[in-house]
């Protein structure tokens, strides 16, 4: 069974460090948060706006809602910004500001327009999502996030972390989160994932893990 991947907190700091370039450093880091920190699902962080996160008199919220027109299964969900996340978010607003990004008359979002997208790419315009060729058995149009996945893919490579995926950012955090208390009807919750195959894949013991199980069973008896 080939070992699968998943950034541990080591290889986040490696991502944020590799990627920390001094032209797009501070939007590099935000997006890497984006996903690892608030576990987003990558078309999420190609639409969400900065009125999601960030109250009219510019704070961040501390809990907030991504909306269910944006959310990964068309239902609202509930994430949390903790303090020690805010000072890479201000400094990446700052960053956007300077950039011309996003300004706004309004004394609203530190004049920034609300409705804006939260995450911008090189051109400093929003990550655009790209229509499939083939639509969804509802007949429906299904889109992807190829302008976004060519960033990350970028971020994976300067980093040199042989292995890991676009899908890697998300399936980390949800790893993560398990393993850090969060229980696992929360869990289904804040991730949005709604069936429990799904969710046991990702939270599952890996081989990699698998190897450090076998070498502590016993491993005191004489």
């Amino acid at each position: 069974m080939p070992i699968e991947v998943l950034f541990s907190e080591k290889d986040i700091q490696k991502l944020i460090d590799t990627n920390n370039t001094p032209k797009f450093g501070p939007r590099n880091t935000a997006l890497i948060f984006g996903l690892s920190y608030w576990g987003l699902e990558r078309k999420e962080v190609c639409q969400l706006p900065l009125s999601a996160v960030m109250s009219e008199s510019g704070q961040w919220y501390k809990s907030w809602f991504i909306p269910a027109e944006y959310s990964y299964n068309g239902e609202e969900r509930e994430l949390h910004t903790a303090d020690h996340v805010v000072p890479v978010l201000d400094k990446y607003i700052c960053w956007l500001k300077e950039k011309g990004v996003g300004k706004s008359n309004l004394h609203t979002c530190r004049k920034l327009n609300p409705e804006m997208k939260l995450f911008v790419n090189d051109r400093l315009t929003p990550f655009e999502l790209t229509e499939r060729s083939t639509k969804k058995k509802d007949g429906s149009v299904s889109y992807q996030t190829r302008s976004l996945d060519d960033k990350l893919k970028s971020f994976i490579k300067n980093s040199g972390i042989e292995g890991a995926t676009v899908g890697t950012f998300r399936d980390s955090w949800i790893k993560m989160m398990y393993e850090a208390g969060c229980g696992y009807n929360d869990l289904k919750a804040v991730s949005g994932i709604k069936t429990k195959s799904t969710l046991d894949a990702k939270i599952r013991p890996l081989e990699r893990e698998l190897e450090k199980v076998f070498n502590s069973v016993f491993s005191r008896i004489n």
